[in-house]
């Protein structure tokens, strides 16, 4: 088994410099939060999605909480002769959304593509969780990706239209057995009915709006967290494969070109099959 999986993460490697002439994104700007590159084995979500954009001909806005991690996705672009810029900003805070997606327009005059990355856990059923508890994970999960949307649309409809990726979790449609946080399964559920509303919304401004599940992913977040977990993890998923960030970001980066240009309201789970079991989690 430790052979196939090797064989197949070498033939399916997505850490790979692919350019070509018919680039997907080519002379579109995207923003992606949650874009920061912070250390540790693997590759985040957003970091991938942000590195796969701009090799594939995007300008990247990296919208990150911590500069650095910002600033690390950036240089890895910039190695690579891609085009970026790092912007600092909590998108919990409206007034930090607003300013990123200005920051897209007044550095590379206009906004295509928003990407809604940013995401965080949680735990606790209904009668452990407080109040405080309720409002903090509906700003990080859910309301973060209504204020980037809020404020990057009107750029967008300036511009003919755009593409909006809004990223919920398979936890959504499967909380976490004995260890089930409400908070964010809730949250990414309503990430799921977002989607849907802005697609009908604001299609007839050619704004496309679509979502990704991402399953068990292996990311430096999970790596740090849940290391011990791995194998289960590994054996929670049909495919013979552990899920990265390489593999939401391909799906990230063809729900953005125009490849997808009928696609509107999608919700795609990225999971190796997990959905379709009942393997534990």
């Amino acid at each position: 088994m430790a052979d196939r999986q090797a064989a197949l993460y070498q033939r399916f490697s997505r850490d790979t410099v692919n350019r070509r002439a018919d680039l997907r994104l080519d002379g579109k700007v995207a923003i992606v939060s949650g874009a920061g590159t912070y250390g540790g084995e693997g590759v985040g979500n957003g970091a991938a999605t942000a590195i796969l954009m701009a090799r594939e001909g995007a300008r990247v806005v990296l919208v990150d909480a911590v500069l650095e991690w910002a600033e690390a996705t950036r240089v890895r672009i910039e190695a690579e002769g891609g085009a970026a810029i790092s912007v600092v900003a909590d998108v919990t805070k409206p007034e930090d959304c607003g300013r990123a997606a200005d920051a897209a327009v007044e550095r590379y005059g206009a906004l295509h593509v928003l990407h809604n990355n940013v995401g965080g856990g949680g735990h606790g059923n209904v009668l452990e969780a407080t109040d405080d508890d309720w409002q903090r994970s509906a700003a990080v999960n859910l309301m973060s990706a209504v204020h980037m949307s809020r404020y990057s649309i009107p750029h967008m409809k300036s511009t003919g239209g755009g593409a909006i990726v809004n990223v919920s979790s398979v936890t959504a449609l499967r909380p976490k057995r004995e260890s089930s946080s409400v908070l964010y399964t809730v949250n990414k559920a309503a990430i799921v009915g977002l989607t849907q509303a802005m697609a009908l919304d604001h299609a007839a401004d050619n704004i496309r709006v679509n979502c990704i599940m991402p399953g068990l992913m292996w990311t430096p977040r999970v790596a740090h967290g849940a290391s011990h977990m791995r194998e289960t993890r590994e054996a929670s998923t049909p495919l013979p494969l552990e899920g990265e960030g390489w593999d939401i970001a391909w799906a990230a980066v063809y729900l953005a070109s125009d490849e997808a240009r009928f696609v509107t309201g999608a919700v795609i789970p990225v999971d190796g099959g997990f959905l379709l079991t009942s393997a534990p989690n």
